[in-house]
């Protein structure tokens, strides 16, 4: 009986340490072999984990060839998608394997690969930044903070996400603050659907609370090793409650054209630009419009210093004495995961 519980000990702790081993091989152009586990490609960078140097981001143009033992979400520049493990190729190419099939791909065709984990914790990414200032002349003083935790399936995306900008001075109190989720379903040929349930308060324009949902589809026209482009239109629904405390309920359409740029220099530069707008139904020639404006540099490992502006607009506020614009310039430090 102990030679039993002793032999089946054993076994685990091998089993266990042979899992935690970096299984996959990154081998680059000028020779080096890196042995990791690949986790993605994102923005041209590849990024992989290692037992000696912890976590590496690795630029895809300089990947001669690759091999792993989990399975990927593979993405072209065609927009065509496949799913499957990568065994050896000659340099500059990969063959992917999917159940019995083979298919050679050259690695310039490729723009992300995501990792199929069944693991739960594997799947999920983020980034928190926070930022304070100060002037003592008008004793105004600004916090600034926002953060998302996002967990990626083969076919969905499931996103929480927040932002808060929020001033004190002599004279008022004002607050920018929202939150929500956001589900993301991918179809073919760079298709999706999101859906978004969010809360918003915004002081400035008269919006003490803001309640809504909205359903989109939209296409992705570019996706490549350093830009992304994304358009969805759809339908939005919200409850609003003014400084008053008075409620309405809107019906809105929403158009959201989202861009993202990334320069693989020292340190990473990643630029987020997103515009939504908000023709209402409800309300005769109201329109709203939100701009938003993120530069990301990587100070280094994970740590980020961010510059931020927004712009929000509407031309019939619920409030009457509110105004119709609402934009702020913000920093802070941040990191990601």
């Amino acid at each position: 009986m102990r030679y039993i519980i002793l032999h089946s000990i054993l076994i685990y702790i091998s089993t266990s340490w042979v899992q935690a081993q970096k299984t996959d091989t990154v081998t680059l152009y000028n020779g080096d072999r890196i042995t990791c586990e690949v986790i993605n490609l994102s923005k041209g960078k590849l990024h992989v984990k290692t037992s000696d140097m912890s976590r590496l981001s690795i630029k895809w143009a300089k990947v001669a060839s690759i091999e792993t033992l989990h399975q990927f979400e593979i993405t072209l520049k065609d927009h065509s998608v496949y799913f499957g493990k990568f065994n050896k190729g000659m340099p500059g190419t990969a063959m992917v394997s999917f159940g019995a099939f083979q298919e050679l791909i050259s690695l310039h065709e490729i723009t992300s690969l995501e990792q199929i984990n069944s693991k739960f914790w594997k799947q999920i990414n983020g980034s928190f930044d926070a930022g304070l200032s100060y002037t003592r002349g008008n004793e105004n003083l600004q916090f600034n903070s926002s953060g998302e935790i996002k967990h990626r399936t083969k076919r969905f995306l499931n996103m929480l996400s927040y932002t808060s900008v929020i001033t004190d001075n002599a004279q008022r109190l004002s607050k920018k603050q929202d939150g929500g989720y956001t589900l993301k379903a991918f179809h073919k040929k760079s298709f999706f659907t999101i859906y978004n349930i969010s809360w918003e308060q915004n002081t400035e324009l008269g919006i003490e609370n803001r309640a809504s949902s909205n359903a989109r589809f939209g296409f992705t026209p570019i996706d490549d090793s350093s830009n992304l482009l994304d358009f969805s239109v759809g339908v939005a629904l919200n409850r609003e409650f003014d400084s008053e405390r008075n409620a309405t309920n809107n019906t809105e359409g929403i158009i959201n054209i989202t861009y993202d740029f990334f320069m693989f220099t020292k340190p990473d530069i990643d630029l987020t630009t997103s515009l939504v707008a908000y023709p209402s139904f409800t309300v005769k020639n109201r329109f709203r419009s939100e701009f938003n404006f993120r530069m990301r540099w990587k100070v280094f490992s994970n740590f980020t210093l961010n510059f931020k502006y927004y712009f929000t607009y509407d031309n019939k506020p619920p409030a009457v004495e509110a105004l119709n614009f609402d934009y702020g310039i913000n920093t802070s430090i941040g990191y990601s995961f």
